[in-house]
């Protein structure tokens, strides 16, 4: 029986706080579950087994098991401190009818324990029951096979139960010395003692606004998409810092602010809900701060990813517009041999058998420095970037059109509006630009990757012939113009799934025997197929908006295990407050208002300040993505609403929970 008592007593004060301790325990599960959905997903035998992109989707999988790992331990000692926080005045009577700390060590272990075995235990069996579900998920996220097969992965139950045991001895730990360094008296009065009041710290709050401010003017002013990656997790310290700065000093100095203002401050709703804020504010910042930080990782996780998956296809398509392409390069434009892709295109040809369409033919080459404002190129005295060359008639035969052109003239293809003339000058060659196209076969977003400009050069025959004979065969003296080899490309759409893998595989075939035969035939080649080039994309894409899906259910939990704990912490500090206020004449009516007031003016503050930290993000967000192949504003834009007004219907659905169970202490 005394050997039993610990275990009874832990069991007893966690179902009369069960108010308490069922979220805490629920959530604990919940983290238990995601990561071992990770930990299954990055060991499973259908993400090894993928064409193209599995080392990939295991990366990223393995990077969200470090964050749910960390995060949850974070989380778990932020909710663990309140718990402990409400039990005091409990520890605090054992204390005093004779129960030494030791003995509340034990009652604290056996509470460890079986939160522990609990959180351990339904975490596991749910997520097992849901990995299939999520590796279903992942798989169609990914375009990747499916299969139906149910099998565990052992290394997956063992590694979450280290993870978890560790951190659950850590959080014992803890508890054991917050115990030890308590004193009795100090136990019994732990919920009857609020914070100070803290003064407005102007210092501080002047410190958030220019932090925020200058992640702000970066998030607006960068263009280059690198440097937006580079400096993206600079900003976001500088948010994270000035977020909490601006809640803990700048709503300590609204409260001041309203106390003041009298026709707002006194008024039944709005004395108590006011003056009870300010009490405890400084503890009240560093929540809400927390849930706003929790917010925009939501926010912007779930645009940027959501975006990135929706716009796979396009990004695919921009740079690679054809199911089917291969190039072959030349050492110079005067040897290119028209033989050599005949025979290519006569074997892909013989595999497709008439699956193919749209085939087209064409030549390019590709001329990179720097173009004045004259349009001479190579003085090292202008814009830089890359000039890419294509025949007219190849242009024509691509874009089904019948361009004409004079010698010495050309049509300029500028995405960007960056050529800085009219003319494109090398040597003693000089072209005229005499009109400008609407489109052109070819994109290169990799230029626009790098902060590059670039163009396309519709030129005749003769001088695009020129041109490549004048820059690959030119003295270094007379021009500073580097270039990529001439090549020719083959490409065509495809009618049946797979017949493009087919026919790069026989492309790649019929290459490697030319150029056995003859070394100096070929300088290098490109070929690729567009289902493989998918299976890539989306293997990168795929999984990282499965991970930021569930990444955002976590943090969503959070945010609102964060609000709940914070409406029952407060609740129980204020019930004997609004019971004064019953007794001097306030009614149910008034407190409901003044409850709601209280929510209302503390708890939207998050959502607003996430929706204008996501709205400052924006356009380093589009940059961002740039690098991955998205450039799609409109897209963004609308992933960016659909998620704030996703976010926006959930945090209602908190508000009027939480403030109900708020509601329902201070009015007992």
């Amino acid at each position: 029986m005394r050997r039993n008592i610990y275990s009874r007593l832990a069991v007893t004060g966690m179902r009369k706080n069960k108010r308490l301790y069922l979220p805490y325990l629920a959530t604990s599960a919940g983290m238990v579950m995601m990561f071992f959905i990770l930990a299954t997903l990055s060991a499973s035998d259908s993400i090894e087994s993928m064409q193209m992109g599995s080392r990939t989707t295991q990366i990223v999988l393995n990077l969200g098991m470090i964050v749910v790992g960390v995060f949850a331990a974070i989380f778990l000692f932020y909710t663990n401190a309140l718990l402990i926080r409400r039990r005091n005045k409990e520890f605090g009577l054992y204390n005093v009818l004779g129960m030494n700390k030791t003995k509340l060590c034990r009652i604290l272990f056996w509470e460890t324990l079986l939160s522990f075995l609990f959180s351990l235990v339904l975490g596991l069996a749910v997520g097992a029951l849901f990995s299939k579900l999520a590796e279903l998920l992942l798989a169609r996220a990914t375009y990747g096979a499916v299969t139906y097969h149910i099998s565990f992965q052992p290394m997956a139950f063992l590694l979450t139960a280290a993870v978890f045991g560790l951190i659950f001895l850590l959080l014992l730990f803890f508890s054991f010395a917050k115990v030890r360094l308590s004193k009795p008296l100090d136990l019994l009065k732990s919920e009857a003692v609020g914070e100070k009041p803290p003064r407005a710290n102007w210092p501080l709050a002047v410190l958030g606004l220019l932090l925020l401010g200058g992640a702000y003017y970066l998030a607006v002013t960068i263009t280059n998409p690198v440097q937006a990656v580079t400096l993206f997790f600079v900003a976001v310290l500088m948010v994270i810092v000035g977020t909490y700065l601006l809640f803990i000093a700048a709503s300590v100095a609204l409260c001041r602010a309203l106390q003041k203002n009298k026709r707002y401050y006194y008024q039944a709703k709005h004395f108590v809900s006011v003056s009870s804020m300010a009490y405890r504010m400084k503890r009240n910042g560093a929540g809400l701060a927390s849930v706003c930080i929790l917010a925009t990782m939501v926010l912007v996780m779930l645009s940027s990813t959501g975006c990135l998956f929706m716009g796979a296809e396009d990004a695919l398509r921009r740079q690679y517009p054809y199911d089917f392409s291969t190039t072959i390069y030349y050492q110079t434009g005067s040897d290119m041999d028209p033989a050599i892709l005949e025979r290519v295109e006569k074997a892909v040809l013989a595999v497709t058998r008439g699956r193919e369409k749209d085939l087209v033919r064409y030549r390019t080459f590709a001329a990179f420095g720097e173009v004045d404002a004259e349009g001479v190129a190579g003085h090292d005295t202008g814009e830089y970037g890359t000039w890419y060359m294509m025949p007219l008639e190849d242009y024509n035969g691509i874009m089904k059109t019948e361009l004409s052109l004079a010698p010495g003239e050309a049509l300029l293809y500028d995405p960007q509006h960056h050529y800085p003339a009219g003319r494109f000058i090398v040597g003693d060659k000089t072209i005229t630009l005499t009109g400008v196209l609407d489109e052109a076969p070819i994109e290169r977003p990799n230029e626009e990757l790098e902060g590059m400009s670039w163009a396309l050069l519709v030129l005749t025959e003769a001088d695009w012939t020129a041109l490549v004979d004048a820059v690959t065969t030119a003295d270094g003296r007379e021009f500073s113009l580097g270039w990529h080899a001439p090549g020719q490309t083959l490409a065509f759409h495809v009618t049946e799934d797979g017949a493009d893998r087919e026919a790069a595989e026989a492309a790649q075939k019929a290459l490697q025997e030319m150029s056995l035969e003859d070394e100096d035939a070929i300088l290098y080649y490109g070929t690729f197929a567009l289902s493989d080039m998918r299976s890539g994309y989306f293997a990168l894409y795929g999984t990282f908006f499965f991970l930021g899906v569930l990444l955002s259910i976590v943090f969503l939990v959070a945010a609102a295990l964060i609000i709940y704990y914070k409406q029952l912490s407060e609740g129980y500090e204020d019930q004997s407050r609004f019971d004064i206020m019953q007794k001097v004449g306030m009614t149910k009516k008034e407190i409901r208002s003044t409850v709601n007031s209280q929510v209302v003016t503390v708890f939207f503050a998050p959502l607003v300040m996430a929706c204008l930290h996501l709205l400052f993000a924006y356009p380093m967000i589009s940059k961002m993505l740039v690098v991955f192949g998205i450039d799609n504003n409109s897209l963004l834009l609308m992933t960016n609403l659909g998620c704030v007004l996703l976010f926006a219907l959930f945090y209602v659905l908190i508000y009027r929970l939480t403030a109900r169970a708020y509601y329902a202490i201070v009015s007992t």
